[in-house]
């Protein structure tokens, strides 16, 4: 007892270190919030497309070009619900409007309204953000909804259906690989839909269940931004083509002008 007594007064005196703590807690209120604006050189590149168009090799590509640059992978978002995580189904799909219905279109949404979120936040501390997701229909009105005002890089990656579906083959065995990394057993939230892939392309099917929903909602998609078919160009070559035609992706969302788009680079 003698000496919590004594350790208490060594922390609450002055100068000790519930004193500093409490110094630096004054200063939290300043420097804790968001930034009124992005820094300086900070900026938000948003790249989506299809399963399989390129976006994740586009994406960490392009970060490593840049001084300070951090990817967001719109999945991941989705992965971070531990309990009664929903990935869609194509039968979550409305035939009329392209929307996911349901649980699946509520954390769709979410996951790309964070995304953007945690992108908005990472430019506010001066890191260029680098986006990525099949963004369409409700995803694309959230991320209008968060980034709303605040000037993007929009690409869109675009290879024909062809190269989607072969690209869908060749990653299942780099698929199943991360999977059983991240879970560690065939008991989780995305077995079902990997087994799926699995069966499809033994059946000579696509893998890629969703590849018409995503097409048609990509052509749903306003115009803006920057168009690019990467199919016939290495990985370093398609970061080369944005960074050499970044003005043409420039767009801010929610912004009047939406008939400006810089299709099939």
């Amino acid at each position: 007892m003698i000496m919590l007594s004594a350790g208490a007064e060594v922390l609450s005196r002055p100068g000790g270190v519930l004193a500093s703590f409490a110094r630096l807690r004054e200063t939290w209120v300043m420097t804790s919030g968001p930034a009124s604006r992005p820094a300086k050189n900070a900026e938000i590149w948003i790249i989506c497309g299809n399963a399989c168009a390129g976006k994740t090799t586009t994406a960490r590509l392009l970060a490593q070009r840049l001084p300070r640059a951090a990817h967001v992978d719109g999945d991941e978002m989705q992965r971070l619900i531990v309990s009664g995580c929903r990935w869609p189904t194509p039968g979550d799909s409305d035939p009329a409007t392209g929307h996911l219905t349901g649980e699946a279109g509520v954390q769709y949404a979410l996951r790309i309204r964070n995304a953007c979120l945690v992108a908005a936040a990472f430019a506010d501390a001066g890191i260029t953000a680098i986006v990525t997701d099949s963004i369409i229909n409700e995803g694309f009105e959230s991320l209008t909804g968060v980034l709303g005002g605040r000037p993007v890089n929009f690409v869109v990656l675009r290879p024909p259906v062809a190269v989607l579906r072969q690209r869908g083959i060749d990653r299942l065995p780099e698929e199943a690989a991360y999977l059983a990394d991240r879970y560690g057993d065939s008991d989780h939230p995305e077995a079902a839909a990997f087994a799926a892939r699995v069966q499809a392309a033994a059946g000579g099917r696509p893998v890629n269940e969703f590849e018409g929903i995503i097409e048609r909602g990509l052509d749903r998609l306003p115009h803006i931004g920057l168009w690019v078919d990467p199919s016939g160009l290495n990985p370093q070559s398609v970061v080369d083509l944005l960074l050499d035609r970044q003005a043409e992706a420039l767009w801010t969302p929610g912004s009047s002008d939406l008939g400006i788009r810089a299709r099939d680079a």
